[in-house]
């Protein structure tokens, strides 16, 4: 059976392995000062304003000042620790960020051109929030300019709705979403792990290899298909 459909990691995949680390989790850190600073602490309630709704979720402990929720907040990015009210505010500042034209992402100019060309079906599949997701591939820089590819995509997949990506059961599940055969379906990504879980399930899987990506080892090397760009694939 042929491959008609490809699902994409993000990071090390189709834009720099350092973006959300070096670039997004920094811009965040920044702007949170601005945004806490208009705040009241401690929170009021009931309240309308989207950012006083995010901290709400937070301990009242926390919430007792500015200095107190941004110390919380800084402590939890460069633990690189997964909280869901971290990731909904990240979200909100990242969203202002894009819309204002201080963020692109920098996605690679041959997935930009796969993206754009592949007549199958592309779906996206990260640990970030399908929110992020779908504000990343909205504004793409492609040679200075700002694009939205979000058009050229079927779908979206993350932790929440399909599982951890170094489980075999969550690439099953996208082919029970999909409804697509294991063997029509091609997963890209640079983790090897992610690799394995996806073959697992019977899909088939390319190790994708980018400056700056994790070294493979030997063995991984040998055992895996591995390309440097998505104009290597012949689908």
């Amino acid at each position: 059976m042929s491959i008609d459909t490809v699902i994409l990691d993000i990071e090390g995949t189709v834009c720099p392995i350092t973006f959300v680390k070096d670039v997004l989790f920094p811009y965040f850190i920044q702007k949170l000062p601005s945004i806490l600073a208009p705040i009241q602490f401690p929170l009021p309630s009931p309240t309308n304003d989207p950012i006083v709704e995010i901290l709400a979720q937070l301990p009242s402990s926390i919430t007792t000042s500015s200095d107190t929720v941004y110390l919380h907040l800084k402590s939890l990015v460069d633990q690189d620790i997964k909280d869901p009210v971290l990731k909904a505010l990240q979200g909100y500042v990242w969203k202002q960020g894009y819309e204002s034209g201080e963020l692109k992402a920098p996605v690679y100019a041959d997935s930009i051109k796969f993206i754009r060309e592949y007549t199958g079906e592309i779906y996206i599949y990260s640990s970030g929030s399908i929110k992020a997701q779908i504000l990343l591939f909205g504004h793409v820089d492609d040679e200075g300019k700002s694009v939205d590819l979000n058009s050229y995509l079927k779908g979206y997949f993350d932790i929440t709705t399909a599982g951890f990506k170094n489980q075999a059961a969550s690439y099953s599940k996208i082919l029970k979403e999909t409804g697509k055969l294991g063997e029509s379906v091609l997963f890209l990504s640079d983790n090897v792990n992610e690799v394995r879980s996806a073959i697992e399930a019977r899909m088939s899987s390319y190790v994708v290899v980018r400056p700056g990506n994790a070294p493979l080892s030997d063995e991984d090397k040998a055992k895996y298909k591995i390309i440097h760009s998505l104009e290597e694939l012949s689908l």
